[in-house]
């Protein structure tokens, strides 16, 4: 039997009869890529399901000269050099993990190298657990010592040890007040063996995948996470943060490295969160799943011998290769990818953990799914063809990527707009009017929400009245097209089913906002518990109590309440558009390190003549409609106007990675333009221009500064 012998499922139900005959007519690269996908499946279920408990022992150490310092761990029967295990240290602080032995371990000695510099121990720690908590084992100062005498303390009153000049053997002995039991669960070798299993299970999957393909475009973007990864890997860990605000986001992610659902605002494992920043602010005070994934992916990294911070890096990185993928499996055209290749910034917003990474890769994925022209979810919404495998994973890949996005930062709320809207069009062949209409309700919303009685009063009754006449005119609107349309019975299917795929996707967030809302139900509410925290974990100088209007000690808050009128945040010395145009194409550090204006420019001009041949092009041969280009710049506009209306109001930020959605709303520029040779050489080109500009700023400023 063929597939084109196959019947042709018309439902769900259908699709369900059919799967046997469909898997007897499958190839046997489909088959043996199914086996390993549901082999990993399964891995990944089980390794969820298991019990493992692995813990270390951490030693801070600090020494004028590198050295080594040997542990051995006695389980009640003695010392050996089998339960021992050696770490390196260089010059200057240095955390040293060592792997606990199974069991129930009773003393430790430590041992440094004989001729050692002195050193100074400000911590003996183990951390994991059952709690995946940090015990403190002992205090330095206090250990008894063998050829190894202490010797004061530093400045940070931490114990200062000097080996003696004729020591053999120096040794400090470390005596546990309870036994220490360790690494119960699984052994750690089946454990990695799964790891490996669930790795090799899956990269099959994708290798069988790739192996068809040959987009250059795809080979470009591999480079831009090739670039991401140096970054990420060898930006430095210890000292200062170099990245913008990666440490607030690293205590919010290690806050789920213990826990699974979102926090009360009052429990007490926030205090870390709430106290990394000297207003005494979390994250966690807004839907935000980035956190959740994070903290337990970082769990999976720090098995591979990453650091904590290169744990919550590797996320992002992962994240990057994990778009990728799920662009490659779903057939994405060659031109989904350019998006990803135009601006340096967004290779850096990877290359250290925040909150923007994921939302932009659950946009960007979920984008390309719903407006592929000629993509098994467009066939689904607009009843084109049967109900198979693949609509079926586009569906739910779809269904989770915009719920999971609607969980995310709030400045990606616009794309998610974006999203529907241009799903919408795609599927029920919207006019220009319509969507025009609808943005102008999108753009009032965003201006109300973001500073509506600011504005008012900025526009006065004039502005105001023209806001209104607008708003009434393009909701009337509006409201006749819907009447149009469901008057008509095939548009009025393509409603409901887009209906139904975005009421799934709401479902998918609906889970954690009812968590949320479970736990804060009641007096006193979410928000006051907040300012109460921020009342009690906030700097001295910052607590809301003392400090109620801040924006006296610093310049760029509340610009709105100073007299600063909007037109003000465009003039010296502020120039927010100058500030936030060079910034989304590649400002690194805390918005220190810059390239030549010329370079911004150029980078600048090529995005538009792409963008212009594009959008001719798609104009001309009709692949891209008058509606579509209104959906994308409206959305962008709106999205540019939050961020621009939160620096008037709230905090001056004219940072590009806020409005780095606009690549998503770039895509329906891109889906067709390698349908024709000419337009495939022809865009390759221009795209491998503006990528080898992005990659000369962020290889020249970014890697030289940060790494």
């Amino acid at each position: 039997m063929n597939p084109a012998s196959l019947p042709v499922p018309g439902s769900f139900r259908a699709y369900l009869q059919s799967v046997p005959a469909r898997l007897s007519a499958s190839t046997p690269r489909q088959r043996l890529q199914g086996a390993l996908l549901l082999a990993s499946g399964l891995l990944l279920l089980l390794l969820l399901a298991v019990p493992y408990d692995r813990q270390a022992l951490v030693i801070t150490v600090e020494s004028a000269e590198p050295g080594q310092l040997q542990v051995y761990f006695d389980r009640g029967s003695g010392l050996s050099e089998s339960l021992s295990a050696t770490q390196a240290y260089a010059a200057g602080e240095t955390e040293l993990r060592y792997r606990l032995p199974r069991g129930n371990i009773r003393s430790l000695r430590l041992d440094p190298s004989p001729g050692a510099a002195p050193l100074v121990l400000a911590r003996i720690a183990s951390t994991g657990g059952a709690q995946d908590g940090v015990r403190i084992l002992a205090d330095p100062g206090q250990l008894a010592g063998t050829q190894i005498v202490r010797d004061g303390t530093d400045e940070h009153g931490h114990a200062r040890f000097l080996v003696a000049e004729d020591a053999n053997d120096p040794q400090l002995a470390l005596a546990l007040d309870a036994p220490l039991p360790s690494n119960t669960g699984i052994p750690p070798v089946l454990w990695r063996a799964l790891w490996w299993g669930f790795w090799l299970c899956l990269l099959g999957v994708v290798a069988l995948q790739f192996l068809r393909l040959s987009r250059p475009m795809l080979v470009l973007a591999l480079l831009a996470l090739g670039l991401c990864s140096a970054m990420a890997m060898f930006s430095p860990t210890d000292g200062r943060s170099l990245h913008p605000d990666e440490r607030l986001h690293e205590a919010d992610a290690r806050y789920f490295q213990r826990h699974w659902t979102p926090p009360r605002m009052d429990a007490p494992d926030l205090a870390p969160s709430f106290t990394t920043s000297p207003y005494g602010v979390t994250y966690l005070s807004e839907w935000n799943v980035v956190y959740l994934f994070a903290g337990k992916a970082s769990r999976l990294f720090r098995e591979l011998g990453m650091n904590e911070k290169l744990s919550f890096r590797a996320f992002n990185v992962a994240v990057f290769a994990l778009m990728l993928v799920g662009l490659v499996a779903t057939g994405a055209p060659r031109g989904s990818y350019i998006p990803l290749l135009i601006t340096p910034q967004l290779w850096y917003v990877f290359s250290y953990f925040n909150g923007d990474a994921l939302p932009f890769a659950l946009g960007m994925v979920a984008c390309v799914v719903a407006l592929m022209p000629d993509g098994p979810l467009q066939r689904f919404l607009q009843r084109r063809g049967p109900f198979d495998t693949a609509t079926l994973g586009h569906l739910l890949l779809f269904c989770t990527c915009f719920g999971l996005l609607l969980l995310s930062k709030k400045n990606y709320w616009p794309v998610a707009a974006f999203i529907a809207l241009s799903m919408s069009v795609v599927a029920l062949r919207l006019r220009a009017g319509v969507v025009l209409a609808l943005v102008t309700l999108l753009l009032l919303g965003v201006a109300a929400n973001g500073a509506g009685a600011a504005l008012a009063a900025a526009v006065g009754q004039g502005g105001l009245g023209l806001a209104g006449v607008l708003a009434a005119g393009a909701l009337g609107y509006c409201l006749y097209s819907a009447w149009t349309l469901l008057r008509e019975p095939e548009s009025r299917r393509g409603i409901g089913r887009i209906a139904i795929v975005l009421t799934l996707a709401a479902a998918v967030a609906l889970p954690w906002i009812s968590l949320d809302a479970y736990k804060h139900r009641g007096g006193p509410g979410k928000s006051a518990l907040v300012e109460q925290q921020r009342e009690r974990y906030a700097a001295p100088a910052f607590k809301p109590s003392v400090a109620k209007d801040m924006s006296e000690l610093y310049p760029g808050l509340r610009l709105q309440q100073k007299g600063v009128t909007p037109g003000g945040l465009l003039e010296a010395p502020r120039t927010w558009h100058t500030t936030s145009f060079r910034s989304f194409f590649g400002v690194y550090g805390y918005m220190e390190y810059y390239d030549a204006d010329i370079v911004y420019r150029a980078m600048g001009w090529g995005v538009c003549a792409l963008l212009l041949l594009a959008l001719g092009l798609g104009l001309a041969t009709r692949t891209l409609s008058i509606a579509e280009v209104v959906a994308s710049a409206g959305c962008a506009a709106a999205l540019v106007l939050a961020s621009f209306l939160h620096s008037w109001v709230y905090d001056f930020q004219p940072q590009g990675r806020y409005v780095l959605g606009i690549l998503v709303m770039m895509v329906p520029f891109f889906l067709r333009t390698g349908e024709s040779p000419l337009a495939r050489r022809l865009f390759t080109t221009a795209a491998l221009v503006v990528f080898l500009l992005s990659a000369a700023s962020f290889t020249r400023i970014a890697l030289p500064h940060l790494t």
